[in-house]
Parts: structure tokens; sequence; C-alpha cells
């Protein structure tokens, strides 16, 4: 999985399996409240977005039965399962939000790898593909 910046900044890369699943966790900009959003590897350009959990109902948040399935969770967070392909997620990311990729035991605080504005693009890719698009 690489989270591949714009510019000349490097990327971050790490070992993923089919299988596996990462999560990006931010702050909503409105509500000021913990949002996260889960994805699946299905393999390289291949992701699912499973869930979504937040902690309030408010501005911005999903409200159409059509967006998934709503359950409140025994903590009191909101929890919507979303079940959407993704080849790739693109993030302009910002200090406000705070964004963090979470995969594993390993947390990417993408506000200190590339600062405040920066776009970047999550991927699941072979190491290859990562070389040949990058170098070549």
């Amino acid at each position: 999985m690489a989270i591949i910046p714009e510019g000349t900044a490097g990327a971050v890369t790490f070992a993923t399996a089919a299988g596996d699943e990462w999560y990006i966790s931010l702050t909503h900009s409105v509500e000021k409240t913990a949002w996260n959003d889960y994805f699946r590897i299905n393999g390289a350009n291949n992701m699912t977005m499973t869930h979504t959990r937040f902690s309030s109902l408010g501005w911005g948040y999903p409200y159409s039965a059509a967006d998934g399935k709503l359950t409140q969770t025994a903590d009191g967070k909101f929890d919507m399962e979303m079940n959407r392909p993704y080849k790739d997620v693109a993030l302009r990311i910002s200090e406000q939000a705070m964004p963090h990729i979470v995969h594993g035991g390993d947390s990417y605080d993408l506000i200190a790898l590339y600062g405040q504005g920066t776009a970047v693009t999550v991927k699941v890719m072979y190491r290859y593909q990562y070389w040949l698009e990058r170098y070549f």
C-alpha cells in the first residue's frame, strides 16, 4: 500500500495482503468529532470501503437510506455499512481534520508527513507498479 503525495515528496509504503484492513481517522471539520472510514484490501487497485464510524449525527453526515445501513454501537457511536468499491482514495489533508492512516498497529500522521493542504492518494499496488509509476 502506498500513500502518495502530490509533488516531489516521497511516498510512505507498507506491506499489505488481500483481506487486510486499514482506516482513515480524522476529526469532522464542523462537528469537531471523531470520524473513521474503514477499508478492506481485495488486491491491487481494489479496495472496499466497508463502513464508516462517527460520534454524532449532524452537519455533512450520511442521512439517506441509500448511503448504507446505519446502526448505533454500544458505546454510543454510529456505524454505517457502506461496501463501496475503490481503486484508490484521494484526500486533501488539513490541520483541522488531523488525518491519520491506520494499518495494524501503525498510524501515519499525514500532516506531519506532508503538511497542510497537500493532496495525497492512498493506493494498493504491487511494489514494482509503484516504482514504474514514480521513477519511469
